[in-house]
C-alpha cells in the first residue's frame, strides 16, 4: 500500500513538473491536470494495442410506424398474411360448390386438369355405407349436386364417365379442384373422390376434411335419376325423409329437369 503511494506521489509531481514548463497551475486545479495526464496516458495505451482506428459496428434496425403499414394493407386488402402461409397437406379450411348454373365457368377453369382419384379403398362411414345414404348427407351438407344424370345424358360435359348418378364439383381453399361422385348409383357404397393429379397423396385426407362433416349432419330427402348402362334401364332413386328407395321407370322426359321429390 505504501508502495503504490509513493508511486503514485512521484507520478504526480512528475506531472506538475511538466505542466509547469508551461503554464503556472493553480493549487485547486491539481486533480485536473492529474486526470487529464491520465486520460492521455491511457488513450496512448490504447492507440498502441488497437490501432488508431476502430471499425463502425453493425447497422441495429429501430422499429418504426411505417413496419406495420404492409400489414394494414393486406389486412384492408384481404390479402392473406404469408407468414402464415403453410405448406398444404391436405386439410381443406373453406370450400365453393359450383352451381348447376357455374359449371361451365368451373370446366373452363379446371377443364385441362388431370385428375387422380380415390375410391373406397378403406372401412370408415365414406367406404362402407351405401351410397344412396351419403347422397343424402351430402344433400343435407352441400345441398344439390353440380351434375346429375339428367344433365349428362342431356349431353352436357362432364369430367368423369356418363355413367354416374351425381357429380358434385369444388373449389377448395380457393384453387384446388375437388370432385364427389358415384359409380354405380343406388348399387354401390362409398362414393370416389378426385383432384389434380399433384395433390394425390394428399386425396385421403381431403377427403376426411370436407366429407367427415358432412356424414355427421341429418340426412336431407332428394331423388335423381338413375340410368344402369349394363341392363339399360333407368331407376328413380332417393330419400323421402323415412325410407331409401330405388324404382325401376320408363326412360323419364330429361327436357324436363332434374325430378322433384313428390309431396306427402
Amino acid at each position: 500500500m505504501q508502495r503504490s503511494f509513493c508511486i503514485l506521489l512521484m507520478l504526480l509531481m512528475l506531472t506538475l513538473h511538466t505542466h509547469a514548463q508551461n503554464e503556472r497551475v493553480a493549487w485547486d486545479e491539481v486533480g485536473f491536470v492529474y486526470a487529464q495526464e491520465k486520460f492521455q496516458r491511457t488513450y496512448r495505451t490504447y492507440l498502441e494495442t488497437y490501432g488508431e482506428y476502430v471499425g463502425p459496428l453493425e447497422p441495429v434496425r429501430f422499429p418504426v410506424a411505417s413496419d406495420s403499414l404492409f400489414g394494414w394493407i393486406r389486412e384492408v386488402m384481404g390479402m392473406p398474411d404469408p407468414s402464415l402461409s403453410k405448406p398444404f397437406q391436405g386439410e381443406i379450411h373453406a370450400w365453393t360448390l359450383a352451381s348447376i348454373d357455374a359449371r361451365t365457368d368451373w370446366l373452363t377453369r379446371f377443364g385441362e386438369v388431370k385428375w387422380a382419384y380415390l375410391g373406397n379403398n378403406f372401412f370408415t362411414p365414406l367406404d362402407t355405407v351405401a351410397t344412396p345414404e351419403i347422397r343424402a348427407y351430402l344433400e343435407s351438407y352441400f345441398g344439390p349436386p353440380s351434375q346429375t344424370a339428367v344433365e349428362t345424358k342431356q349431353g352436357d360435359e362432364t369430367p368423369s364417365d356418363e355413367n354416374g348418378q351425381f357429380e358434385y364439383w369444388f373449389v377448395v381453399n380457393d384453387s384446388i379442384p375437388m370432385m364427389v361422385m358415384d359409380v354405380r348409383g343406388p348399387f354401390d357404397r362409398g362414393v370416389i373422390v378426385a383432384t389434380d393429379q399433384r395433390f394425390r397423396s394428399f386425396l385421403y385426407r381431403m377427403r376426411q376434411s370436407l366429407l367427415a362433416v358432412a356424414m355427421r349432419t341429418e340426412p336431407a330427402p332428394y331423388v335423381d335419376y338413375y340410368y344402369n348402362f349394363v341392363t339399360e334401364k333407368w331407376y328413380s332413386t332417393g330419400y323421402d325423409g323415412s325410407e331409401y328407395f330405388l324404382n325401376q321407370i320408363c326412360r323419364p322426359n330429361l327436357t324436363l329437369g332434374r325430378p322433384v321429390q313428390a309431396s306427402s
